[in-house]
């Protein structure tokens, strides 16, 4: 059985069926009738968003071939970082790499997102979607928190499951 860290209003592993990482939740709360200074960043341009998705998959896709998950980890947040180990990564997608799925083929098609992409109260901005190859398609829910002006991944699931999966 995967491991599965505690994820804070995200369910991805019912939504996806894979393991998942994430950072705990530290959302900042405000009195009741006090209003909240807390500046949360914007959802980002399409082409950004598609870079995001895109060397995300790059990186997983480059971790699963040479089973060194240091620079997928190294991409992700601090946060992420203090709740998990780069063998945590590995474990986690220890299927992908044993069915030697080609994560990496995700930079030849544009990123279809099946929900919106948003940034919920605690500054995550969430990328849920996929490459729907057929007749299996790569699926992928991400979330990313701005660190240094940059955003790095907080959460990440990534599956393969058939073309006509619900979305």
């Amino acid at each position: 059985m995967k491991k599965i860290v505690k994820i804070s209003a995200l369910v991805m592993a019912c939504c996806l069926g894979s393991a998942v990482y994430t950072a705990p939740a530290y959302a900042q709360t405000a009195a009741p009738g006090a209003q909240q200074s807390r500046y949360l960043p914007a959802v980002p341009d399409e082409n950004i968003l598609a870079r995001l998705v895109w060397s995300t998959m790059v990186a997983l896709d480059n971790a699963n071939r040479t089973g060194d998950y240091s620079v997928l980890y190294a991409l992700t947040s601090p946060q992420f970082q203090r709740s998990n180990a780069s063998a945590d990564l590995a474990a986690s997608f220890e299927n992908l790499r044993a069915q030697r799925v080609d994560v990496g083929r995700a930079i030849m098609m544009t990123p279809a997102y099946y929900i919106p992409p948003s940034v919920d109260a605690s500054g995550n901005l969430r990328l849920r979607g996929g490459f729907d190859y057929r007749p299996q398609s790569i699926r992928f829910d991400l979330l990313f928190v701005q660190v240094g002006g940059g955003w790095r991944i907080n959460a990440i699931s990534v599956v393969q499951m058939d073309f006509a999966a619900p979305k």
